[in-house]
């Protein structure tokens, strides 16, 4: 099998394929700039599209933003700036009243869960002590009263279960 140079391979094919293709699909996407404003019946719509039958095209908006030809001045706020500045700090204000609030709700939880847990904790232990001596008791009881002592040492150890686990 013999190799062909690479100079006898037509190149040309190749080249001009992905760079049609592409032109074609550049040219076949719609404007995505035009945005068009039609009302209907009192409604303002925008679409990409024409207008539908019945609707009143108002004007054709271009997507791409002008560019603004100088700065604008600065100005002193006005009014409406001022009302709108005392809107914000109020609520800001509002919204840290809240946020206030809402942790010391918080902190109360926690110290009512600490205490709780704390609470339990001394509970158990007393349990835990009072079947410690209801065995003991049961252990060193004469033989007439260590059935009393048994059920003594059962109910006991039956209360720390239900309580402690």
């Amino acid at each position: 099998m013999t190799r062909l140079p690479c100079s006898a391979l037509p190149a040309a094919p190749f080249f001009f394929l992905p760079l049609c293709l592409s032109l074609v699909l550049v040219l076949s996407l719609p404007d995505a700039s035009a945005v068009n404003r039609c009302e209907r019946q009192g409604r303002i719509t925008y679409t990409d599209q024409r207008c539908a039958e019945g609707e009143r095209e108002t004007t054709a908006l271009s997507a791409a933003p002008a560019a603004p030809a100088a700065p604008a001045p600065a100005r002193e706020p006005a009014a409406a700036d001022t009302a709108r500045l005392q809107r914000e700090r109020a609520e800001v204000t509002r919204m840290q009243a809240l946020r206030e609030q809402r942790e010391r709700q918080e902190r109360q939880i926690r110290d009512l869960a600490a205490r709780g847990a704390a609470a339990r904790e001394r509970k158990c232990r007393a349990l835990a002590l009072q079947l410690k001596w209801r065995e003991e008791d049961l252990r060193e009881a004469p033989l007439d009263k260590a059935g009393k002592a048994r059920i003594r040492q059962r109910r006991a150890a039956e209360k720390f279960d239900a309580e402690c686990r």
